[in-house]
């Protein structure tokens, strides 16, 4: 043995303990400092891994002839007898022992001691040397005390990297919890939410990946951790993918090696980044799973239940941020109602205001027209007109009454009219304006009659609303044409109009959104038309969709609920 004491060895342990940068240094140092007090040809320090079961090298100084990628399983070899029984062992003539393992051809003899933490074996530390029978008792007894010592610092040192580790992954929370309060992309938060599970998990590479809305596709939103790039990413079946299970069970599902999993994969990546073992936790929202949170080792990994405990805790994150923004969202929607809901109330109490005032000299035009006593010969074509002129007036009139008794039901007013008819009446009302813009029409109403239950003054403010609009989409002229039948809809008879136009369309910006109060993108408009539309029809239990629309032109379809004959 060197001439160094027993106890300026343990301070120097000691030392290293205190002064080495992580664990890894600190066996390498303290390999040295044994092999120097032995004057020993080679120092060996195994390590016990707690996945694969397997000794692993940490520190091989003249001791193995031994590649780092091969593992020694416990109870194989001289060091391996060594970590399964928990015992010192002396070899003094290793070439005789069939237990000789990978030594190198330098050693003649070994001593090998368990390194031992909370009465259990996590490792060996083995020292060969050049000349048989080189230990004694007295030797593996020094050994044994250094190994205890050794195994005291790399206890502290993995406690103290382990609080050091906690300590950044309660500041990836923190910063998370900033970036809630923060963010207001969902986007964004996904790939911050993602970028930190890789730092805290520690992992080789973080994914999320989110359900479409038919749920039948698991598609890839952000990687965190990849070599190379993976655009556009592939998307595969929730169903058939490893992920199956965490999705349909609502729970985590740990992986050890995806590679002898047949399910189907990002097999693509998991090749190309070298991954061994998947953790995953399902992302939810209202009980609903929205997505997958995973992350990647590129070794065999058997998760902690601590580190499961967190990687549930970020994945919760990660639903709770898809709630809030879509509150957030909706909450942004409901704004912008409770705005056009004001401009609403105001726009009914000016209405109110003018219906108030036009009533009076509406009541003098009718008077005064009922007094004139006009008188035409037989067949002249001014009786029309006069009848056209006094339906008019009583329309105004309703109109007036109407504005003047919002909120009041409207159901006496509701009588049988054949659809077609008040279509056909429609569309006599604005043939002046149908030939001043060259536009032509075409009915197609077959042979049976569409009989409704409705308000006449409001299904016909309805039809001439989107007739005018067709007439306003054709400023070069073209054809209307309006298709008319009966059709069933959730066990409910239904009388439908189609109006279709050849005019230009509508724009993608704004076709989900034309029955919106206010919205508008024609110069002067008020954007009320087809809200109103809209609103009718819904009070009378139809509806209204644009069925169609292009460059070519647009289909309008309307339906309303059938009398049943007999009427």
């Amino acid at each position: 043995m060197a001439s160094d004491s027993l106890i300026h060895i343990l301070y120097r342990i000691r030392v290293i303990g205190h002064e080495a940068g992580d664990p890894r240094q600190a066996m390498a140092e303290i390999a040295e400092v044994v092999q120097r007090y032995f004057g020993a040809n080679g120092v060996a320090v195994t390590l016990i891994n707690p996945d694969t079961r397997q000794l692993e090298i940490e520190v091989n100084r003249g001791f193995l002839n031994w590649d780092k990628e091969v593992f020694l399983p416990v109870g194989r070899g001289i060091i391996g007898w060594v970590a399964l029984h928990a015992k010192p062992m002396v070899v003094d003539e290793v070439e005789k022992d069939p237990r000789r393992y990978h030594l190198a051809p330098a050693i003649k003899s070994q001593m090998a001691c368990p390194l031992r933490q909370h009465e259990q074996v996590i490792g060996v530390i083995s020292v060969g040397s050049g000349e048989k029978a080189a230990f004694n008792r007295e030797s593996v007894a020094t050994l044994q005390m250094l190994a205890d010592e050794t195994t005291q610092i790399l206890g502290q040192m993995w406690l103290i990297g382990k609080l050091r580790t906690r300590s950044e992954q309660l500041e990836a929370l923190l910063s998370m919890g900033q970036d809630f309060v923060s963010k207001l992309d969902l986007d964004d938060l996904l790939q911050t939410i993602t970028r930190e599970a890789h730092k805290i998990m520690q992992c080789r590479l973080a994914m999320m990946l989110i359900l479409d809305k038919d749920r039948d596709t698991l598609k890839i939103h952000t990687i965190c951790g990849a070599r190379q790039s993976y655009q556009p990413f592939p998307e595969i079946s929730p169903i058939d993918s490893s992920f199956g299970a965490a999705i349909q069970l609502k729970r985590q599902l740990e992986v050890f090696d995806i590679r002898k999993s047949e399910d189907e994969h990002f097999w693509n990546i998991v090749s190309g980044e070298n991954l061994v073992s998947m953790v995953c936790s399902p992302i939810l929202w209202e009980n609903e799973v929205v997505g997958v949170l995973a992350a990647y080792s590129d070794k065999p990994h058997r998760a902690s239940n601590e580190e499961k405990r967190i990687f549930n805790m970020l994945a919760g994150f990660s639903g709770v941020a898809v709630q809030n923004l879509r509150l957030y969202a909706l909450m942004l929607a409901n704004e912008e109602h409770l705005k056009n809901n004001e401009k609403l109330i105001t726009l009914g109490l000016i209405a109110a205001e003018i219906a108030h005032e036009i009533r009076n000299p509406l009541t003098v035009i009718k008077l005064l027209f009922g007094s004139m006593n006009l008188q035409f010969p037989t067949g002249d074509e001014r009786w029309k007109d006069l009848s056209v002129i006094d339906d008019k007036i009583r329309q105004l009139e309703q109109i007036v009454e109407r504005v003047l008794n919002i909120g009041k039901s409207s159901e006496t007013l509701f009588l049988h009219w054949d659809l077609r008819e008040l279509l056909e009446d429609s569309v006599r009302l604005v043939r002046p304006k149908l030939n001043q813009h060259k536009i032509t029409t075409q009915l197609n109403a077959g042979g049976s009659s569409l009989v409704i239950n409705g308000n006449r003054g409001h299904v016909e403010q309805v039809l001439l609303n989107l007739i005018l609009n067709a007439i306003q989409a054709m400023e070069k002229g073209g054809t209307i044409t309006f298709d008319c039948y009966d059709e069933e809809k959730d066990q409910t008879q239904y009388a439908c109009i189609e109006i279709t136009d050849t005019g230009t369309g509508i724009d993608d910006e704004w076709k989900h959104r034309i029955f919106d109060s206010f919205l508008t993108s024609r110069p002067g408009g008020t954007g009320l038309g087809l809200s109103i539309v809209k609103r009718i029809l819904k009070s009378h239990l139809g509806d209204i969709e644009v069925k169609k629309t292009g460059p070519d032109g647009t289909t309008m379809k309307l339906w309303l609920p059938l009398v049943q004959p007999p009427y």
